[in-house]
């Protein structure tokens, strides 16, 4: 009786832990989730550039997310600030929803596949210039057990045309 009783004591802490680990309703406001966007420094007018948006999860544990397939979109801004025209704004896209999962840790991409006319993630700049790209993630994850609708977008990362 009494190795049990010790037993307890030292794996009670240990289940209570895995439990509240789970949890993400942390107390710190760390955000859950975080948006990278990657894309070359210098770049060529009138040459497609490819870029690539990422999901991080920042949390403990795995999450469930459903996405549709412009889970990522992009803008691009001029030296003054204004978004330009990169030649994604008018896609057609196949209305499907997508479900997966993500570990703690881990990143995540997806830039439409098969199931958008112009590939969302393939942009390109007409005047030489210096561009600030913004990626912009929008999906729904499960978070204690609700659905909720998320939009992040990433810091900004400047890019030269010449």
């Amino acid at each position: 009786m009494i190795k049990t009783a010790s037993l307890l004591k030292l794996i009670l802490p240990l289940l209570l832990f895995v439990i509240s680990g789970c949890s993400f309703n942390e107390a710190n406001n760390k955000p859950l989730f975080l948006v990278d966007v990657h894309a070359p420094t210098e770049v060529k007018i009138n040459e497609p550039i490819a870029v690539e948006a990422f999901l991080r999860n920042k949390g403990t544990c795995t999450i469930q997310l459903e996405h549709g397939v412009n889970m990522f979109t992009y803008t691009l801004l001029d030296e003054k600030g204004k978004a330009i025209d990169h030649g994604t704004e008018n896609s057609i896209v196949e209305g499907i929803g997508i479900s997966t999962s993500i570990k703690s840790g881990d990143s995540y991409s997806y830039d439409g596949g098969e199931c958008v006319s112009s590939p969302q993630n393939v942009l390109e700049l007409k005047t030489p210039g210096t561009y600030t790209l913004v990626a912009r993630a929008k999906f729904r994850a499960q978070i204690d057990g609700q659905w909720q609708d998320i939009e992040l977008t990433s810091a900004p990362a400047s890019l030269t045309a010449k």
